[in-house]
């Protein structure tokens, strides 16, 4: 990062990847928030559900450092980047963008079931991308760091399964 690396070509990729991580540590914590209260409620997990939104937004910020760094990488130290990078990127900053602009009441009430098409939609392609991200990772010489991101989200995903499956059978035997 800066610090690390100054501004350099160096320093913009150390940037790069710790803002990276941070963004993940956001999105894991607002995209799970939901499973984790429905499947034990209280405590810290319900604190975190009740300020879900604070931490998306807070994701939506670290990630657009995350874009800053990567523009100044890609734009002034001229780091390549493979067009379906860049398109799949684009895409998902588009979704941050949509998510963070409706992640208020009035949009909620606005949108009605569109809001929750619209955040469920963004939050699974998000967790797509960082789940290609890491898995790359995991086969690109840096296993740990891979294997640490996608069993976050596989963990996740679990999650947000094991809440799906309980519900479809609550609302059968109802």
């Amino acid at each position: 990062m800066m610090l690390a690396g100054g501004f350099t070509h160096d320093g913009m990729l150390q940037g790069v990847r710790l803002t990276a991580r941070w963004s993940f540590a956001w999105f894991i914590a607002a995209w799970s928030a939901s499973s984790l209260a429905n499947l034990w409620p209280g405590g810290w997990r319900s604190l975190l559900l009740k300020r879900r939104r604070a931490v998306g937004l807070g994701f939506a910020f670290s990630h657009f450092v995350h874009a800053g760094f990567f523009l100044v990488a890609i734009l002034v130290f001229g780091v390549k980047v493979p067009p379906p990078i860049l398109i799949g990127g684009a895409l998902g900053y588009a979704v941050v963008v949509a998510m963070a602009a409706t992640s208020n009441n009035a949009s909620v009430k606005l949108l009605g079931k569109g809001w929750k098409a619209l955040h469920s939609f963004g939050g699974a392609y998000i967790a797509l991308i960082f789940f290609i991200s890491y898995l790359g990772r995991l086969m690109n010489g840096k296993p740990i760091v891979g294997a640490y991101g996608v069993v976050l989200i596989s963990l996740a995903l679990i999650l947000r399964v094991a809440v799906f499956a309980r519900n479809r059978v609550a609302l059968q035997a109802a």
